[in-house]
């Protein structure tokens, strides 16, 4: 597995590196259909779940101590270089874990980093042919390891995205490999398969509804967790400050127990330059 843990991280850097695909909004499944050209967007947005347990008090005495954790702002800058291209840098400005058992206190610390790069392969046009890009991400270490709040170790995912759209309807599925390191074992790794798939349909002309469910498959050890989890919500687009905006919010569901249980996200997309489209 060295030659492709490689491949995937030189991939995914050389790529990032040009600037660094845009996740949509509150989606867990990326899009395949890239902007025009020149298109820059800024999301901003928090996630908190409940009855995430502490993978540290599981590692160390196989029980389950369950806090509810609070993620953000998180900040997601995306920019499309050229109708082939999307790179994305994102940043998560706070990691809290309210009331963990294991502290009897709660605790924060910066979050991850991760940069993403998506090459289409195949533009799509409206019910009529699908997109197809792929997605190179890696997540830089940063969350602290010794509190439970995350691995602190490099993780890095590579994936084929395809979504179909109607006037209505868009759906989106992707397929990858992700692999990550273990903060407890040396030199260790642990590879998943990443699936996920989502559907959208357009209520009206500012009101889309979605449903998204998606993770890892495989298995994981405490800190390089199988994590799954579904969500469904609702996006309300409307001009803010001269600016096309898109408002969200989500209901979370975990579907493995270290993902927590029942949580949101909430956050707004801006457009703060859209693209131009080639004649």
């Amino acid at each position: 597995m060295l030659s492709l843990r490689r491949f995937v991280t030189l991939a995914g850097l050389v790529v990032a590196a040009s600037t660094a695909s845009a996740q949509t909004g509150p989606m867990l499944t990326p899009s395949a259909f890239i902007p025009a050209p020149g298109n820059v967007t800024l999301d901003v947005f928090g996630m908190t779940i409940g009855k995430e347990p502490n993978f540290l008090t599981f590692a160390e005495a196989g029980t389950l101590q369950e806090r509810t954790r609070v993620d953000g702002p998180v900040i997601r800058l995306s920019y499309v270089p050229s109708a082939r291209a999307e790179f994305t840098a994102e940043f998560n400005g706070q990691t809290y874990a309210i009331n963990d058992p294991r502290y009897g206190k709660t605790i924060s610390d910066f979050g991850d980093a991760t940069l993403r790069a998506k090459l289409g392969l195949a533009k799509g046009e409206v019910s009529a042919a699908p997109a197809v890009a792929l997605q190179f991400e890696v997540t830089l270490p940063n969350t602290s390891f010794g509190n439970g709040l995350g691995p602190n170790t490099l993780r890095m995912e590579s994936a084929l995205i395809v979504g179909y759209k109607t006037e209505k309807v868009t759906v989106s599925g992707k397929a990858g490999l992700a692999i990550q390191d273990e903060p407890l074992r040396q030199h260790e790794q642990r590879d998943f398969a990443s699936l996920s798939a989502s559907i959208a349909y357009q209520v009206s002309e500012k009101v889309e509804i979605f449903a998204d469910a998606g993770g890892f498959m495989g298995d994981g050890v405490p800190g390089a967790i199988a994590r799954r989890e579904a969500r469904a919500g609702l996006q309300y687009q409307r001009v803010i400050f001269g600016k096309e905006t898109k408002l969200f919010l989500a209901g979370r569901r975990g579907l493995v127990d270290f993902q927590g249980k029942w949580g949101v996200v909430a956050g707004f997309s801006t457009t703060l330059r859209p693209g131009v489209a080639a004649n």
